[in-house]
């Protein structure tokens, strides 16, 4: 069980993740608040809400200053904690959230590229969404595939205990045209950020602009291609949250992204989602079931010797 091919995506995201020292420092002071919000007993109510939360959660490891290097290090910080919390919110689906962009398949990653004329550039990307195709080799164990390459070779699905990326570029390649991809942009200070992600997101659904030269998409691969697309943005916000209104500018600014704009408090209306409420928005195509189904089946499997112990609850 948990041992399809999202599954391990999933847990390879996760690694990445402790494999920083931004994050497991911050994780020393975050694990006890998350413990002791989701209560001794908790069902996949408790998960899903601490999307309500995760402001309070990431502010408990100090305030973020003005510094660059303040605000570079709360930056990746908050996405981190965005990215564990989704895929703690997709396990057992077709879902999964990556921060390291070494991580996501290559078609993908020439997907959202944009090209300036002959620069190539890809947006803030802080996290990359993946709904994998509802296929059989997408929901099979791992063991059980049997993948060959254009010349007849089998491709083996792990090296070095870790996916295998050609298997992976083979499948999105094959697939494409059935994978859904979604980018998140993730800022922990709403006010200095707002226009960023609205005009990414211009871009996006524009298809580009040909008579400026700029286009969307690389190696025959573009968003325009996939079953869907989305673009998101993420705050935690560090400003005061009564600051904002539906007439402030910050908020208009990205009141009508394709993904809609969210953040780790609970949802105020005509201003910003609880980040609880991207799964339904966004990415409701990937659960098996649906999220609260897969959630309490995977309850049970994530304390310590368990296939979901790398969340470290």
């Amino acid at each position: 069980m948990y041992n399809t091919i999202p599954d391990i995506f999933r847990r390879e995201a996760i690694e990445a993740l402790f494999g920083t020292t931004t994050f497991q420092n911050c994780w020393q002071t975050w694990q006890p608040v998350i413990q002791q919000l989701l209560g001794a007993n908790f069902t996949e109510n408790e998960i899903i809400n601490l999307g309500d939360h995760l402001s309070t959660i990431f502010r408990t490891t100090g305030g973020i200053g003005r510094g660059q290097g303040e605000l570079s290090g709360g930056g990746t910080a908050w996405e981190s904690l965005v990215c564990w919390y989704i895929n703690l919110c997709t396990v057992g689906s077709r879902i999964v959230a990556i921060k390291k962009m070494s991580l996501v398949p290559n078609p993908i990653q020439d997907s959202i590229t944009v090209n300036y004329g002959n620069f190539a550039c890809n947006t803030e990307s802080d996290l990359t969404l993946i709904v994998f195709p509802n296929l059989n080799d997408y929901n099979i164990d791992i063991a059980q595939l049997n993948l060959l390459n254009p010349v007849g070779q089998q491709i083996l699905p792990l090296r070095n205990g870790k996916l295998n990326k050609l298997l992976i570029n083979f499948l999105a390649d094959r697939d494409f045209s059935h994978y859904e991809a979604g980018i998140i942009q993730c800022k922990t200070n709403w006010n200095d950020n707002a226009q960023i992600p609205m005009l990414w997101d211009m871009i996006y659904s524009a298809n580009g602009f040909p008579g400026r030269n700029i286009s969307i998409g690389r190696n025959g691969y573009a968003i325009s291609g996939l079953t869907r697309f989305t673009y998101s943005f993420a705050t935690v916000p560090t400003n005061q949250r009564g600051n904002y209104n539906p007439n402030s500018v910050s908020v208009k600014r990205v009141t009508n992204l394709s993904g809609g704009n969210y953040w780790g408090n609970t949802t105020t209306p005509n201003v910003a989602r609880s980040l609880k409420e991207i799964f339904t928005n966004n990415y409701v195509n990937g659960f098996n079931t649906n999220i609260r189904n897969d959630i309490r089946t995977a309850i049970p499997h994530l304390g310590i010797n368990n296939p979901l112990s790398y969340f470290a609850l």
